[in-house]
């Protein structure tokens, strides 16, 4: 049985954050493992004192309970710190939904200068579908200190990805507000794979396996697990 790693994003909640992916994936015979990344799964202020390394860390112990051939999906975040995973162990496929390479926002690059002036920053408006929106279990907001390690994580990450081999998706979102699509060509360039796609989910915004082509998103990720 192919045993398959989700590594979720920034501010996501570790399971629900993936929507219909979990149970079509177990549908189809593959055994899942959603670790919590540290500082998720609680309150927003538990992120306050994590570190880049504590996710890193967190994602390590995981695929070393795993055994050499799983694959490993990443979301936003969860992309960066499964290109570590790829590089680092035998994968047999990954698949990079919006990775987190960099960030539309201004402001993001400042972060390490607001965080005392500005202690806590709203979540990212990442569902286009209004009523989905709603029922975003994700935390609404997070503390500014906390993105500054992403944003370390994700000035670490081009570097891993030339010594990713395994058969790469990268997933983006036509609508995403949050990450650039230029975000996303510069990691599938990075990637050292020599099978790799990039390709994107028309009308989604960044959480894609939240909103309306959150079906979609899924098959193409079955899709690409399938054939490797």
């Amino acid at each position: 049985m192919l045993q398959v790693l989700l590594i979720h994003g920034f501010t996501s909640h570790p399971t629900k954050v993936w929507g219909p992916l979990p149970e079509l994936l177990r549908r189809e015979g593959y055994k899942i493992f959603t670790p919590t990344l540290s500082g998720h799964g609680g309150e927003p202020e538990d992120m306050a004192t994590v570190k880049a390394g504590d996710w890193l860390q967190d994602v390590r112990r995981a695929a070393g309970e795993l055994q050499p051939g799983f694959a490993v999906v990443g979301l936003s975040m969860g992309s960066l710190l499964a290109a570590f995973v790829a590089a680092e162990n035998e994968v047999s496929a990954l698949v990079a939904a919006v990775p987190a390479l960099a960030f539309s926002n201004p402001l993001a690059p400042l972060a390490p200068y607001l965080s005392w002036l500005l202690p806590k920053m709203p979540g990212a408006a990442s569902i286009r579908d209004q009523e989905l929106k709603k029922q975003n279990p994700n935390y609404p907001y997070f503390p500014t200190r906390s993105f500054v390690e992403l944003l370390r994580l994700s000035r670490q990450t081009p570097a891993k990805l030339p010594a990713v081999r395994a058969p790469a998706l990268v997933l983006g979102a036509s609508h995403d507000k949050v990450i650039p699509a230029g975000a996303l060509r510069r990691y599938y360039q990075l990637l050292g794979s020599a099978e790799k796609e990039l390709l994107f989910i028309e009308g989604s915004g960044h959480d894609v396996f939240l909103d309306a082509r959150a079906e979609e998103a899924s098959a193409r990720v079955i899709s690409w697990l399938r054939r490797y």
